[in-house]
């Protein structure tokens, strides 16, 4: 008979095994997570690096081709604008350095400048839509837009009316007189700001625009670029890149599939100012583009013409 001495010892010696089984089994389990994590780590060290590697190849790539744009663009553009008066339309979101940028590349392409036309925030601001209806209805600007048409057309109307030249004559839409009126008014309204005696027509135009919180700003600027468009030779949207930055105009037009206004995407870089003169002259010639950096684009630049 089986004592219970030997009974309780027994029992210790299962227990003790069972413990020495947790604690082995425990021990290789720990080692091959340990293992598993340290593999883990070697192996998202190296896919860092590598992408690192390739990110800082591509932006290499990209510095030396802008480089090379900013190289070339003197010789490319140079009298492409040739007695041509360009206007600037600064939208709400531009920087500032992208508008000088551009001007910089019209002059040297042999633009003239036509001025500068800021568009303020009250010109996108939907509580001030009624106030901008009735004052353009009120305009001296000739033939109005429809009574229906959106806001972008019909500030888009009044400006080009006001400063720009006529597609097919290349000839003011009004007179002095009339033109002034509607600059100043529109000024006086804090719609549009501008530096008085400095406004000339322009036979063409490039909209500089930027980053916009609210989409349908983004909206009433393309329109505004497309009447522009409409009412003279050619307009160019330039933007510049801006990963995350919200939605802009040259997005807008890009989406909705128009094909009549040219977009730059990469207006704060050599190959964007160099972009946006050939899309001009482009323009001048009823071609249009979509140019730039972006996946959208359809091209860095257009092709070069050749000399007249």
């Amino acid at each position: 008979m089986i004592s219970l001495r030997r009974h309780v010892l027994t029992l210790v010696a299962v227990f003790l095994a069972l413990a020495v089984g947790v604690v082995l089994g425990s021990t290789s389990v720990a080692t091959s997570i340990r293992d598993a994590v340290v593999d883990r780590e070697e192996t998202t060290a190296g896919q860092l690096e590598t992408t690192q590697k390739e990110l800082n190849d591509s932006r290499l790539a990209e510095d030396r081709l802008d480089a090379l744009a900013g190289d070339v663009t003197p010789a490319v553009t140079d009298g492409r604008l040739a007695d041509r008066p360009v206007l600037l339309v600064v939208a709400p979101g531009a920087s500032a350095e992208e508008v000088d940028a551009v001007a910089e590349a019209i002059s040297g392409a042999g633009g003239i400048d036509a001025g500068r036309i800021r568009l303020t925030d009250r010109a996108v601001d939907p509580e001030a839509d009624s106030e901008l209806s009735a004052l353009v209805a009120n305009l001296p600007i000739g033939d109005a837009p429809a009574a229906d048409a959106d806001l972008g057309t019909q500030l888009g109307t009044a400006l080009a009316r006001s400063a720009m030249l006529r597609s097919e004559d290349a000839e003011p839409h009004l007179e002095d007189d009339d033109r002034a009126t509607v600059l100043t008014t529109l000024a006086d309204a804090e719609m549009i700001a501008f530096e008085p005696g400095t406004i000339r027509p322009g036979q063409l135009a490039v909209v500089v625009t930027g980053p916009v919180e609210d989409e349908a700003a983004a909206v009433r600027i393309a329109s505004l670029s497309s009447t522009l468009d409409s009412e003279g030779a050619g307009v160019v949207v330039v933007s510049g890149i801006r990963p995350g930055a919200g939605t802009d105009t040259v997005v807008t037009l890009r989406s909705s599939g128009q094909e009549d206004v040219s977009t730059v995407d990469s207006g704060g870089t050599d190959a964007g100012r160099l972009a946006t003169v050939l899309a001009l002259a482009e323009q001048l010639e009823r071609g249009q583009g979509d140019y730039g950096m972006r996946q959208d684009a359809s091209a860095a630049v257009p092709s070069v013409p050749p000399r007249p």
